[in-house]
């Protein structure tokens, strides 16, 4: 299992001014490599951090806000081989699809969906699969109303991503058994806003749901400046599991068992 984040911002204003990049991430699993939530610079990033975005087998989004879904058409143009190819899948809630009719409009064309092997609207509950690589969506509580968190179950782990929405109880239950845990944490525990995962939220989630190691990404304005750190260490020291603040081009490699992939961000 690999990880590689093509950006750890998020929210309006560190999308607009890219102070860091929001270029989703990459999971290759199972044989599988998927681009969850492809936002602004995707292609860029991926250039810029040696990722050959021609290898996607997936994209995964998890609702239509534009720092998750704006790059998306042009990575599905890379994981179609410019649509030349009918190939890869695409997962998303209905909005992904069809919008509503009124504040959201659909992610991508009928051209860019006649392009894949095949496309599917997900809900909370559903399962569905990418070869050997299973895939649920749970619910986010979110003000995007569908917007959908993700596991994704190989062989011999899971991979949680909560996507965007605050801490809602219960939670825990969709991530149980999960070794890494991403959770999209906009801002510190100071300053909650409802509809948006802070600190103190990560820490209820991830003290109930004890994965081996917690990822928090997804940064607003407010986890700026060393922030993030700052809040992913009072994480692990609340809680005792091992917490990651994310940052841009970070590879997180489960066959890497010096941690050499991650030494020169945490060092």
């Amino acid at each position: 299992m690999r990880i590689t984040f093509l950006g750890t911002g998020g929210a309006r204003f560190v999308t607009i001014m890219q102070i860091r990049a929001t270029g989703g991430w990459i999971l290759e699993m199972e044989g599988e490599m998927i681009h969850i939530d492809p936002g602004p610079g995707a292609l860029v990033r991926a250039k810029q951090y040696g990722v050959n975005l021609r290898k996607l087998t997936g994209i995964a989004i998890s609702h239509v806000h534009s720092d998750h879904t704006t790059d998306a058409q042009v990575v599905l143009e890379a994981m179609t081989e410019g649509t030349l190819k009918k190939k890869g899948v695409v997962i998303g809630n209905e909005y992904v699809f069809r919008g509503d009719g009124e504040n959201f409009i659909p992610v991508f064309s009928k051209y860019h969906l006649n392009s894949l092997a095949r496309y599917e609207i997900m809900e909370p509950g559903k399962k569905t699969s990418l070869g050997k690589l299973g895939i649920e969506a749970v619910s986010a509580k979110h003000t995007e109303p569908k917007c959908l968190g993700y596991v994704f179950s190989g062989k011999s782990m899971k991979v949680g991503y909560t996507a965007d929405g605050e801490y809602y109880q219960g939670q825990e239950k969709h991530f149980a058994g999960c070794k890494y845990l991403l959770i999209n944490c906009h801002r510190p525990k100071e300053s909650p806003l409802k509809g948006y995962m802070d600190s103190e939220g990560a820490r209820k989630l991830i003290e109930k749901v004890k994965p081996e190691k917690a990822i928090l990404t997804h940064f607003g304005m407010k986890m700026m400046r060393g922030v993030a750190e700052k809040e992913a260490r009072w994480i692990q020291e609340k809680t005792g599991i091992k917490t990651i603040a994310a940052r841009d081009g970070m590879v997180i490699d489960s066959e890497d068992k010096k941690g050499s992939s991650l030494d020169k961000f945490l060092n």
